[in-house]
Order: structure tokens, then C-alpha cells, then sequence
């Protein structure tokens, strides 16, 4: 089954890339031996990890990104930066355009996977991190989608008002907390290297004019609380839905129409 304050761009471009790298990453038990594609997942790999609990540092971070992104949007405009940082990217990059981000954004995801697929072990195994991804998805989409339909704020080109908060940066957080968690403990690099990432689509989608700033701090909000809830909510799904399937699973990366997914099967008898 297939499962009115005065702040240039880059400073606060630059300082959501530094608020959001941890500063300090704590060791973490490397757990069960990852999955290769080729063969059958280990029944071990199964095994939850003690059950995670977010702290109050944890969730503090993405509750502060998206309280001081609610007071930039141009509905509540207290802080004034969206027009103000807007007018320097277009003046600056009046002509940016790429598509990279549409990539970047699966980056920190892919190369978690990779990584375990490749026998590097994370804290957890390659199916179980497989699960932990599916549920940072899909309530990263939930809660953007949702929040996209309250806010209605209109893009900085116009033309559509589902701009806050950012899709790709949302994503791209949501992956890059997802690296962050399975392999911060083997090395800090891991971490900055996946937040980078996520910064730099944020910082594109912003140069691209096609999110205001306060857009891509919802988004970094956004993201690094959906796989926050995915790790705390781990266990309980672990208990509901793999508990039976013990060796017979096999898994595998999946790449469609530019989303990145987990190919589960499960032979029936």
C-alpha cells in the first residue's frame, strides 16, 4: 500500500536562519539498524523510541515565529516590515526568478531517507521515520491550509490571496526539523545544513516576490511545529498501525508529479 520598524531583508532573512539552527543539539540514542529497499524491514525497526515529549523551549521557538509573523501581516501591520522589506527585494532583485525552491524544499526530507536507506543509522529506523515523515506532511499541509483559507492575505503580485502562510517554507522547515530530530545527535552539521536549506527556500520565495516576509515566519512556524506534534503523536500511531506488520514490510522512496513520498508494501496472506 502506498502509504513601524525599520529592518533590511537580509538581516531578517539571516536572522531566521540563526533562530531556527539550534545552538545546541543533544546527544540522541541511535536506535534500531535502518532498512535497506531491497529487503524486508527488521522487526526491531518497529520498536518505538521512548515517548517523545515537546518541551516548552521546543514549542516556544515556532509559537515566537508565529506570533511576530501575525503582527507583520499588512491585516495587523505593527511591526510595518512586509512593505518595507518587499520594497528593498524589488528594488535590489527586480528581476529574480527561479524555481529553485521547488526542490529545495524536499531536500532535508530526501536526505533523511537517504541517509537511512544508505545504512546510516538515525534515530530511528527507515520505515518508522518513514511513518514519522507521513504524519510531519501531513499536518504541516493541514495547518497551512487551513490557515490560508482564515487569513486570506493577498500575495505580494497579487492575483490570489493564499499567501500566509508559505507552502514551501512550511514544508521545507517541516523537513528540515524532520532531519533534525533522526540525525542532530550524530553531528550538529546535519542540523545547520537541513536549516539552511529550509532558510534558503524561504529567502527565494520572498526574493521571488511571490510571499511577503511575514509569510515565510508563519511558514518556518508552521513547519517546525507540525513535526514537533508528528514525534509526540509517533507513539500512539506506532501502537495503533505497525504493531502487526513485523518483517513482512518492505520500503521504499517515492518521487511523483514533484512531492516526495514513502512507497510501503505489505504483502496480504
Amino acid at each position: 500500500m502506498l502509504l513601524s520598524v525599520s529592518l533590511s531583508w537580509p538581516a531578517l532573512l539571516l536572522g531566521l536562519g540563526l533562530c531556527t539552527t539550534p545552538s545546541v543539539v543533544l546527544a540522541q540514542a541511535v536506535a534500531a539498524d535502518s532498512a535497506t529497499a531491497s529487503r524486508p524491514v527488521a522487526a526491531a525497526s518497529y520498536q518505538a523510541a521512548n515517548p517523545y515529549q515537546p518541551t516548552l523551549r521546543q514549542l516556544a521557538l515556532p509559537a515566537l515565529l508565529l506570533g511576530v509573523a501575525a503582527l507583520g501581516t499588512e491585516k495587523v501591520d505593527v511591526l510595518e516590515t512586509d512593505e518595507a522589506v518587499q520594497a528593498e527585494v524589488l528594488e535590489h532583485f527586480p528581476r529574480f526568478q527561479t524555481s529553485l525552491d521547488d526542490y529545495l524544499r524536499h531536500v532535508p526530507a530526501a536526505a533523511t531517507l537517504g541517509l537511512s536507506l544508505a545504512g546510516v543509522k538515525g534515530r530511528h529506523g527507515t520505515l518508522n521515520q518513514g511513518v514519522i515523515f507521513f504524519l510531519a506532511y501531513t499536518i504541516n499541509n493541514t495547518l497551512t491550509s487551513n490557515l490560508k483559507n482564515l487569513t486570506r492575505v493577498e500575495r505580494p503580485y497579487g492575483n490570489d490571496f493564499s499567501s500566509f502562510p508559505s507552502q514551501h517554507t512550511s514544508a521545507a522547515f517541516a523537513a528540515a526539523t524532520f532531519m533534525h530530530h533522526e540525525y542532530g545527535g550524530r553531528s550538529v552539521w546535519y542540523s545547520v545544513g537541513g536549516y539552511a536549506v529550509a532558510t534558503a527556500t524561504g529567502a527565494i520565495r520572498v526574493l521571488g516576490n511571490k510571499h511577503w516576509a511575514s509569510d515565510v515566519l508563519a511558514g518556518a512556524g508552521v513547519g517546525i511545529l507540525s513535526t514537533e506534534l508528528a514525534y509526540w503523536a509517533y507513539p500512539l500511531v506506532h501502537r495503533l498501525l505497525l504493531r502487526g506488520l513485523q518483517e513482512r514490510a518492505m520500503v521504499a522512496p517515492l518521487y511523483s508529479n514533484g512531492a516526495l513520498g514513502l512507497m510501503v508494501s505489505v504483502p496480504l496472506r
